[in-house]
């Protein structure tokens, strides 16, 4: 009953969130920061979706949110975005193994 309506409404809430053009903004952010070049043919990182599935509430509050790089699963980002003054913003970001050695090896950096 009201439990699952509210789990339902809460989840509508974080994906809107989710969706937002800010936290959009924030997402790419991410991904500059590992691949300057992304989304263009000199970049590692050519397209990312989000794994809807993955978003959860942080206990520190705010969301964790993972990022699918490239449609394969093993390489992604997960970052926490929170609300702070009504804006979105994003303090820590997580780079699987994977990725991290993709952009090494191929950046060759």
């Amino acid at each position: 009953g009201y439990m699952k309506y509210q789990e339902h409404k809460e989840r509508e809430a974080m994906l809107e969130i989710v969706k937002s053009e800010e936290a959009k903004e924030i997402f790419e952010n991410w991904i500059y920061k590992e691949d300057p070049n992304a989304f263009t043919d000199e970049g590692i990182i050519r397209n990312y979706q989000i794994d809807y599935d993955s978003i959860e509430k942080s206990p520190m509050g705010g969301l964790f949110v993972t990022l699918i790089i490239n449609n394969k699963p093993e390489l992604d980002i997960t970052c926490t975005i929170n609300k702070n003054k009504g804006k979105l913003e994003s303090n820590s970001s997580t780079v699987s193994p994977e990725l991290t050695k993709l952009i090494e090896v191929e950046g060759g950096q």
